[in-house]
């Protein structure tokens, strides 16, 4: 009886040493995973307003995970492609709270084009999807301040095809081609991760 009870203990014993030896090493891999992510240093400052008339800035992004873009109306092909893109990571997320989708709008010229609210249902946006714009001096100030972050980047070569991916303290962990979809893919990936690490 004696036996059987050490034999039980030891058993009990060598599944929690398992189990313990399984969660480390799982928490050691997220950490490798979130220091491989580079660091581009803080993501410039905006204040645009979104499709809904409300304001968004850098402030009220602090303790969320959010991917950018530009939308160039006047290169509606490539914008096109941007946008169906930027869907499908709101298709992937809808469930993360604490992630949110940012499409910078460039205004034509001549203010034609379709509106913030257009393109939010054009896309089936959801809530966690904001569309910004504002006066076109503003929007050029802010694209200006990102392309600094894309000349540091191997990828892309221009904010109107670039993705930005912000963690929860405001640092640019990542610089897209969002033309390409293995970049896409990657965008995927390492939103996975900062979300998995529940940090920056």
């Amino acid at each position: 009886m004696r036996r059987r009870s050490f034999i039980t203990f030891c058993l009990a014993l060598l599944a929690v040493t398992i189990i313990a030896l399984g969660y480390f090493s799982w928490n050691a891999s997220i950490r490798r995973d979130k220091t491989e992510l580079p660091h581009y240093g803080l993501a410039p400052a905006f204040d645009l307003k979104d499709q809904n008339g409300a304001s968004l800035d850098n402030e009220r992004l602090r303790g969320k995970i959010w991917v950018a873009n530009f939308l160039d109306l006047a290169d509606s092909g490539p914008s096109a492609l941007l946008a169906s893109s930027f869907a499908q990571l709101d298709q992937n997320f809808q469930k993360a709270e604490r992630l949110t989708l940012i499409s910078i709008v460039i205004p034509m010229a001549d203010q034609s084009g379709p509106r913030l609210t257009d393109l939010s249902r054009r896309y089936l946006a959801s809530s966690h999807w904001h569309f910004l714009s504002g006066e076109p001096h503003l929007i050029r100030t802010v694209q200006n301040r990102w392309k600094l972050l894309v000349s540091a980047s191997a990828d892309g070569n221009a904010t109107s095809g670039s993705f930005f991916l912000v963690d929860s303290e405001g640092v640019v962990r990542g610089v897209y081609d969002g033309r390409s979809l293995e970049a896409v893919q990657r965008v995927l990936e390492d939103i996975g991760t900062l979300l998995r690490t529940g940090a920056n």
